[in-house]
């Protein structure tokens, strides 16, 4: 972890009043306590204050915006140029492959339990925890070989020939604006049509190695009921290592999946889509319940459980 970008995002948090001053201090000391270094241990101060308040909404990881798309309208999800389609083909074929080989070496996941909730769906939205940046291998393995896209924030999809990659492969960034709304839910109407499956992370940011989920953002359950299908809602969890993963401080993980849920059409739009997000996050509460044999309290102990979260989710010791 680098102490000046968790510095800087600290700062920029407390400035806009995300975070209150006195955490940034805290926070601040910490690092300073600890020899300039920002690791472990600050960080799973930082989440179980965070937790504690209830500022579910705050950055857990500094992000760089610099070539960002620009979803405000200009940004275009499809391209007739065949080339595109041959490309997007290809990284499909070997991200796919690649997404759901590491699924299994990366975070332990080997079989999924739950998949058969999936069978007969055609097309559907899956939403999950965001614990890392290279969680959404764990809904591939969840999801198999079904057609994927991810919702992603307009800051992951660079305008390099990185992000290229990624969109090709199904990043679709957010809008990010009122006229970007359209182009995005055109893009979603395209896709569900063709039977594929669209991943939302409606926690909005990314908590490194927490546990617990976190409330949910209505903004994800608007397409449920546009695109007439159904959301499945996911929880990953943190098992217990073993063997040769305990040795080198790699996660055992578990995809559990809750059965798929609908939304109301009686309800007004407001009501509908909040209706949906709450029943999405309880059966998530319920899965993080069965899993770990606990009740799910919040503001109690830290609770990134494991010893040293990375910044790709997988476990190991963390040095400035």
């Amino acid at each position: 972890m680098n102490a000046k970008k968790y510095l800087h995002m600290f700062g920029e948090l407390a400035e806009r009043n995300e975070i209150p001053r006195e955490l940034y201090d805290l926070l601040v000391a910490k690092i300073a306590e600890n020899g300039g270094r920002m690791d472990k241990r600050v960080y799973k101060t930082y989440l179980s204050e965070l937790e504690k308040r209830g500022l579910f909404d705050a950055e857990g990881a500094p992000f760089v915006t610099k070539n960002s798309a620009k979803t405000d309208g200009t940004y275009k999800y499809r391209h007739k140029n065949p080339l595109r389609y041959i490309a997007r083909a290809v990284a499909v074929t070997v991200l796919k492959l690649i997404g759901y080989v590491a699924g299994a070496l990366l975070f332990g996941v080997w079989r999924v339990k739950g998949r058969k909730k999936l069978k007969g769906l055609r097309s559907y939205i899956t939403v999950s925890n965001h614990i890392g940046y290279l969680d959404i291998v764990l809904t591939r393995r969840a999801t198999g070989g079904k057609k994927l896209y991810v919702a992603v924030a307009p800051h992951n999809r660079k305008m390099n020939f990185g992000g290229a990659i990624l969109a090709a492969a199904g990043a679709l960034p957010l809008p990010s604006g009122f006229r970007g709304a359209k182009p995005f839910a055109d893009m979603l109407e395209y896709v569900s049509a063709r039977g594929a499956a669209v991943h939302f992370y409606p926690e909005k940011s990314m908590w490194i190695g927490y546990k617990k989920p976190r409330p949910y953002k209505d903004g994800a359950f608007h397409y449920a009921y546009k695109l007439g299908v159904p959301v499945v809602p996911m929880l990953y969890c943190y098992g217990k290592p073993k063997g040769l993963r305990r040795l080198l401080h790699m996660p055992k993980m578990s995809i559990e999946i809750a059965d798929p849920i609908y939304a109301d059409a009686a309800l007004s739009p407001r009501e509908r889509n909040k209706d949906l997000a709450d029943r999405a996050y309880r059966a998530t509460v319920g899965l993080y319940e069965s899993f770990y044999g606990i009740p799910l309290e919040y503001g109690s102990e830290p609770t990134a459980e494991q010893d040293a979260p990375s910044e790709n989710g997988v476990d190991k010791e963390i040095n400035v």
